[in-house]
């Protein structure tokens, strides 16, 4: 990038240039005066830096308007755009033209996440009151936290249970805050958890009830590039990625094709 070099402000001045060439095909000193406050002096300084750095032909000044415009021939100078960029230029308009429905995380007790977190790091099992969705009352387990993942919402602990000896995903909302961890203990030995050094690769195609030109438009909605699309991810979370991509939900977008299980290479299971 080259911006790289530049201190922290005046560089995110020249990419907030560059997302305006990018999604408004123009920009002026003004644009930067109204964003960040600057000078008029300051912001000549930043179109000369920018100027210097973008191609000969991707810009030129438009006396008329009073501004520099992007030719078709312009490239963005800070890496590849995206939705969110666009996102914010939108909330930061004079007259907004974007919302967002609201946030529903998932509650994340702290109460729970951090006594989780000191056992995995002291690779210990404590004991936790806990509430599945198949048992009509709480349960309580021994087990043994080994790590931690993300579905986008929430975060969930893989443990091993030492009551099922097996490995379990755990939602630490379900978790009793009061009547947990009030016990632990060493864990001789856990075994090796295969199925998150195995990857699953699931090969997908637009569904199949689906007509020829809905098809299409499934394929450009979720970046087909072949016949099938492959989503990999570990198989121990291969339920979460199912998920992600719609395919239990009642009438799918996408349907599976198929799903091979490779186990990691040394090298990558170092590196996970």
């Amino acid at each position: 990038m080259p911006f790289e070099d530049l201190k922290h402000a005046q560089r995110a001045r020249l990419e907030y240039l560059d997302r305006l060439f990018f999604w408004d095909g123009a920009a002026t000193r003004a644009s930067l005066i109204k964003r960040f406050g600057i000078s008029n002096a300051q912001a000549a300084l930043d179109f000369r830096a920018y100027l210097a750095e973008a191609s000969n032909d991707a810009l030129h000044y438009d006396a008329s308007s009073r501004q520099y415009l992007a030719h078709d021939s312009f490239e963005r100078l800070s890496g590849k755009a995206s939705s969110m960029e666009l996102e914010q230029l939108l909330a930061s308009a004079p007259s907004p033209a974007f919302d967002k429905l609201p946030d529903l995380q998932r509650t994340q007790d702290l109460r729970v996440l951090r006594p989780l977190y000191r056992a995995f790091r002291a690779k210990e099992a404590t004991r936790i009151v806990y509430q599945s969705m198949r048992d009509p009352e709480p349960m309580t387990r021994w087990i043994a936290p080994v790590r931690f993942a993300s579905d986008g919402v929430r975060l969930h602990v893989r443990a091993w249970c030492l009551e099922r000896k097996a490995f379990r995903d755990f939602h630490p909302a379900r978790i009793d805050p009061e009547r947990s961890f009030e016990a632990t203990k060493p864990v001789d030995s856990v075994p090796r958890d295969d199925d998150w050094f195995t990857w699953a690769i699931l090969k997908l195609k637009p569904h199949s009830r689906l007509t020829e030109a809905q098809q299409r438009v499934v394929r450009i909605e979720f970046g087909f590039t072949a016949d099938v699309l492959e989503a990999r991810t570990r198989k121990a979370l291969e339920f979460y990625t199912e998920r992600r991509w719609g395919l239990e939900q009642k009438e799918p977008r996408l349907e599976r094709v198929s799903v091979d299980y490779v186990p990691m290479s040394e090298e990558e299971v170092d590196a996970n």
